[in-house]
């Protein structure tokens, strides 16, 4: 009996040995990327998942920090599928196919270049073009029904894009030439209209009327 038991735990572990050994030799790799919006801006908060294109193996994820990268370890070399997701973002899908580079393993072969998302309006834009200017002639604001916008203050000029949620324009800079710490897309401006026509628009001490 003891000799049966012995056998069966050496049949069991030579067993188990085949079925591990494949994966206890497979090599890791690690995927590293960064997003970004239409105009070059990092996308913080994108959530990133990658699946084996075969469906196999287990589901990675990963959130984009401040400057729109992520990274993932412990990926096989192996195809995966890449899903990229943010509110307010059309998302991606990308199939990368997992290899080491030589003489540097663990790691991919290049980095990848930037991942694009399309924005999304998440409420309505205004049906016509709309012109906007202060009464001092420092600040002048076009809103188009493309959900895009054009401004110019006392610092620079740039362009972005908005939305329309009841009497307020959120309106996000995307592009400015002015300082670079003035506007961010983190921090959307938020004009507010008196009246539905938005024949004028309140943000903060200023006053924009519609030309």
């Amino acid at each position: 009996m003891m000799r049966f038991r012995a056998l069966a735990t050496a049949t069991a572990t030579v067993a188990l040995a085949t079925l591990i050994a494949p994966h206890a030799h497979a090599q890791m790799v690690r995927a590293e990327g960064r997003l970004v919006d239409a105009w070059g801006n990092a996308l913080e908060g994108v959530q990133v998942e990658a699946r084996q294109a075969d469906g196999g193996g287990s589901t990675f994820s990963a959130v984009t920090d401040e400057d729109g990268e992520y990274l993932i370890l412990g990926l096989e070399t192996t195809a995966y599928e890449f899903t990229y997701t943010l509110a307010g973002y059309q998302g991606v899908r990308q199939l990368r196919e997992m290899r080491t580079q030589r003489g540097a393993p663990g790691r991919l072969g290049r980095r990848q270049e930037p991942i694009e998302l399309a924005v999304l309006p998440l409420g309505q834009v205004l049906n016509d073009e709309f012109e906007y200017e202060d009464e001092g002639g420092v600040f002048s604001l076009t809103l188009t029904p493309d959900g895009m916008f054009e401004f110019e203050d006392a610092d620079g000029e740039g362009e972005g894009t908005y939305y329309v949620q009841d009497l307020d324009a959120v309106l996000t800079v995307r592009d400015y030439d002015g300082p670079d710490d003035k506007y961010t897309i983190r921090e959307p401006l938020t004009l507010t209209a008196q009246t539905n026509q938005f024949l004028t628009l309140a943000w903060g001490e200023t006053t924009l009327n519609k030309k």
